[in-house]
């Protein structure tokens, strides 16, 4: 009786730790979005993280663009600045945010569920400023040149819950 007593603190104990964290959830991948993340180390200033959304089915900046800079605000992006391409491709929205509080992945889901789906994101460029001085592979590069590094997510992982395996331990 003890032992079922001990265990059953312990996992409570265990949830009460777990599920109180603020920290954002873990980047999900979207399929048909890819995904890229640079890293610029830097010696002055705040680090600041910035995405590059590639954005299909904008028409004019002033509605359109108005639109996803609002969806953004409301989830708390420090900027958003939108860059309509004159020539065929994708248009562009460039947003800095605090990746502590936000994902590029929730803005991502934000502006495709605007106007039932008019807008599809494309891509991603995470551009992650970091504090410090560069590595010596950096210092190899010649000025200018950026390094792009693509990053692949794994599927999404379904886990038993908790309370579930709990349930069957205590059987």
């Amino acid at each position: 009786m003890n032992a079922r007593l001990l265990l059953l603190t312990t996992a409570a104990v265990t949830l009460l730790f777990a599920c109180g964290t603020n920290a954002p959830e873990p980047v999900a991948a979207i399929p048909g979005v890819e995904r890229t993340v640079k890293e610029v180390a830097i010696t002055s200033g705040e680090p600041v993280t910035m995405a590059d959304l590639s954005i299909e089915g904008m028409s004019c900046e002033m509605m359109c663009g108005g639109s996803i800079k609002k969806a953004l605000a409301k989830l708390g992006v420090t900027g958003t600045e939108i860059k309509m391409n004159e020539a065929e491709g994708p248009d562009h929205a460039i947003v800095t945010y605090d990746e502590s509080k936000i994902t590029d992945t929730q803005m991502i889901e934000a502006i495709q569920k605007l106007h039932d789906g008019q807008y599809k994101v494309l891509a991603v460029t995470v551009t992650k400023e970091v504090k410090g001085a560069s590595t010596s592979n950096s210092e190899a590069k010649q000025e200018g040149e950026d390094e792009g590094v693509s990053v692949s997510v794994p599927k999404q992982v379904v886990l038993p819950s908790i309370l579930a395996i709990l349930s069957r331990i205590l059987r």
